[in-house]
């Protein structure tokens, strides 16, 4: 690390926005990855152009943040290898219960959902604090792309995979309190 640069550890309890860039370098990094060990798995063209879309605008958000962290003297790291070999063993054992591009869907929008909800979370949490306006403004396009990306995802939802009682599955309706005998 060179001299005008700062390290992580104490700038983040002390810059608010160092804490925000970094939270969300991380997060836009983990959802590249995601999407990087999801690819080889779909077989729909519609949903790899869907998933291609998404990796762009995490790397270039990615480095958008990163040059803003830069431009404080903040290094950006990338997650540690373990939580990235974590969330890649968790991929691996989701698809390998079900690999099919609906659940692969439902997987997307699932991640989309959390994306949102971090960014909505960091917008908050942040925006009235000094020197987080520009991260904010990126937290807002996080949130308003991985909305757009959910309800792209949505189309290619099998009826069991559809939440909220819109279409459960037909062995799961008694469970649910959706009919059944008794």
């Amino acid at each position: 690390m060179s001299e005008n640069k700062k390290s992580t550890a104490g700038t983040e309890e002390t810059d608010p926005a160092a804490t925000m860039g970094l939270q969300m370098y991380r997060d836009l990094n983990m959802s590249s990855d995601a999407v990087i060990h999801l690819m080889p798995r779909v077989h729909d063209e519609r949903i790899k152009t869907g998933m291609s879309a998404a990796l762009c605008f995490y790397e270039k958000t990615a480095g958008n943040v990163r040059n803003i962290l830069t431009d404080r003297g903040i290094e950006a790291k990338q997650e540690n290898p373990m939580s990235k070999m974590a969330a890649h063993m968790g991929i691996v054992m989701n698809t390998a219960i079900d690999a099919t591009d609906s659940h692969i869907a439902q997987m997307v929008i699932e991640g989309s959902t959390m994306s949102i909800t971090e960014a909505v979370k960091l917008r908050t949490q942040y925006s009235d604090r000094p020197g987080c306006g520009e991260l904010v403004t990126v937290a807002n396009d996080i949130a308003e792309f991985e909305d757009r990306n959910r309800q792209k995802m949505k189309q290619f939802l099998k009826k069991e995979h559809r939440k909220n009682g819109a279409a459960i599955p037909r062995r799961g309706r008694a469970a649910h309190g959706q009919g059944g005998t008794r």
